[in-house]
């Protein structure tokens, strides 16, 4: 399988304490991955260096076998990494519309494969169950809807790998069923997108992502087949907060 993204090693540091710790995974162009973990243990810093708002101290980040040490956040984007905000970057001043046709400014250089030509704002809108909202302002929207208009605009840049970064986050359990449809059907169109969730509702990710990576205090300490991570024992305590009957004290 080719890979879609591959972190070797990557450390990043906060005023002398490792917010990440010789972090390693990959991921195989078209799988998704649940980045899971309690508050606290580097999943949006992940996300943050992979799309280069910030520089690590150690280790290395490649997407479809490009180092992009080097490379700002900027131009990541034009090389096919796009990602979303745990709360909605919208232009109030723009329609939803609007804000979803500004991903199209960064779409791949001229040797990347250009976005099929169905893949406008209007169609993403419509895929993604929020049209009807396509010429309102964003304070004229539900929160749900904003959070998928975001998710629109970064796929309007045409992404091989796409970062999201908490998007059920402040949602409603009517909005939660509503994004998961989103997803789904984001994955019907993209089948080789390459993503990235990290999510909080675990059996979102989960019904969502094939596979997990967690992590703990910055370290990552389980990566696998989704399953085989939420039956690991080390996940269960430090994650999930439980622990096997047969392991508990007396």
């Amino acid at each position: 399988m080719t890979t879609g993204l591959e972190v070797r090693d990557l450390t990043m540091t906060f005023s002398g304490v490792d917010a990440l710790a010789q972090v390693s995974f990959s991921i195989g162009e078209g799988v998704w991955l649940g980045l899971i973990g309690p508050n606290g243990s580097g999943k949006s810093t992940m996300l943050n260096v992979l799309s280069g708002l910030y520089r690590p101290r150690a280790g290395s980040v490649v997407m479809n076998g490009h180092d992009l040490q080097a490379v700002r956040a900027r131009h990541r984007i034009r090389q096919g990494l796009s990602r979303t905000f745990q709360h909605p970057q919208l232009a109030a001043s723009l329609t939803i519309l609007e804000n979803v046709m500004v991903g199209a400014a960064h779409r791949p250089t001229a040797e990347a494969p250009s976005p099929p030509a169905s893949d406008s704002g209007a169609e993403w809108l419509r895929r993604l169950g929020c049209d009807e909202y396509a010429e309102h302002l964003p304070s004229e929207a539900p929160y749900g809807v904003q959070k998928l208009a975001e998710v629109a605009r970064a796929l309007m840049s045409a992404p091989s790998l796409l970062l999201l970064d908490e998007p059920a986050a402040g949602l409603s359990a009517r909005e939660r069923v509503d994004l998961v449809a989103a997803l789904k059907e984001i994955r019907r169109h993209r089948p080789t997108l390459t993503l990235c969730l990290v999510e909080h509702d675990v059996g979102l990710v989960a019904s969502l992502c094939s596979e997990l990576a967690v992590l703990s205090a910055g370290r990552l300490i389980a990566n696998g087949p989704t399953q085989t991570v939420l039956a690991d024992e080390a996940v269960k305590v430090a994650y999930l907060g439980t622990r096997s009957t047969h392991d508990a004290t007396p």
